[in-house]
């Protein structure tokens, strides 16, 4: 026995060093995983408002006008109005911007539109929404090969952006209804975070 007491004090000791090392180096790498997602997530969290204001503000590449936000927005195709779940409002977003250069578009592609309530929590645009977006939707405008006369009145907003003359286009969301009054509209872009555009209403 005594044999066997002395064998497993010397592999102890000869793996003192090893197994330190091994107590450092568990809790470190836990730490090093945890501090890189939080840092992960950190960086990619929008917290930096550039505010806009109603008469434009210069943002990547595009100048922002204020935003028109509407509760409750009527359809604007007769008969295709549908039912939303209880307790539950839509709100339709117009943006209004314009562009220096038409090649600015494409970088303002990829945008991500949402509203924000005051307490941080985030709704993404609603897509399935054909009856309410009366105009473009994204951050660059766009074109309608269908004939002006599908569109009516809202055909003027359904061409190719034009440099120095501004355009508008549409986010629909379904929030609850208690915080519809209280939610503003943003637009974030992956390469710009930390940054957001927030729109006051």
């Amino acid at each position: 026995m005594s044999g066997a007491r002395r064998a497993r004090r010397g592999w102890l000791r000869k793996n003192t060093v090893a197994l330190a090392t091994l107590a450092l180096t568990i809790p470190l790498a836990g730490w090093w995983t945890t501090h890189s997602d939080y840092k992960s997530w950190y960086d990619a969290e929008p917290r930096d408002p550039v505010v806009v204001s109603a008469s434009g503000t210069p943002y990547n590449g595009a100048t922002w006008f204020g935003a028109g936000v509407e509760q409750n927005p009527q359809a604007s195709e007769t008969g295709r109005d549908d039912d939303l779940p209880s307790g539950t409002t839509r709100i339709r977003v117009y943006f209004r911007l314009q562009v220096d250069q038409l090649s600015a578009l494409d970088g303002l592609g990829g945008c991500q539109i949402q509203l924000r309530a005051p307490d941080g929590r985030i709704w993404k645009e609603t897509v399935v929404a054909d009856a309410y977006q009366d105009r473009p939707t994204g951050c660059t405008g766009g074109t309608d090969d269908k004939p002006e006369s599908w569109r009516g009145a809202q055909a003027q907003y359904f061409v190719k952006p034009v440099a120095g003359k501004p355009f508008e286009t549409v986010a629909i969301f379904v929030v609850p209804t208690a915080v519809a009054g209280s939610v503003r509209p943003t637009i974030t872009w992956a390469t710009k975070l930390p940054q957001y555009l927030a729109f006051p209403k």
